[in-house]
């Protein structure tokens, strides 16, 4: 975002469009709040599982991988959980 006001909708706009998105879509969607109820519930329900910083890496939807972290760590990681996978 190169210290953009990422608060301000007409930024966001312009982002979802270098994202190859819907600008006019992107803008009626951040007017609307359309989506607001479900990122709100989204976000409470991670807070609630422990994510308190970004990034917040979740996979499978049960192991959680919190912070930048370096790469051997997520090899580390991803190697435990396919461990633990393969033993249920």
């Amino acid at each position: 975002s190169d210290d953009a006001n990422v608060s301000d909708t007409e930024v966001l706009a312009q982002l979802a469009a270098q994202a190859g998105l819907d600008m006019d879509k992107a803008r009626e969607v951040l007017s609307s709040g359309r989506y607001a109820a479900e990122v709100r519930a989204a976000e409470q329900l991670w807070q609630s599982r422990g994510i308190q910083s970004v990034p917040g890496i979740i996979i499978n939807g049960k192991w959680l991988i919190s912070g930048g972290q370096p790469p051997e760590l997520f090899e580390q990681a991803l190697r435990e959980i396919a461990r633990q996978v393969s033993d249920v």
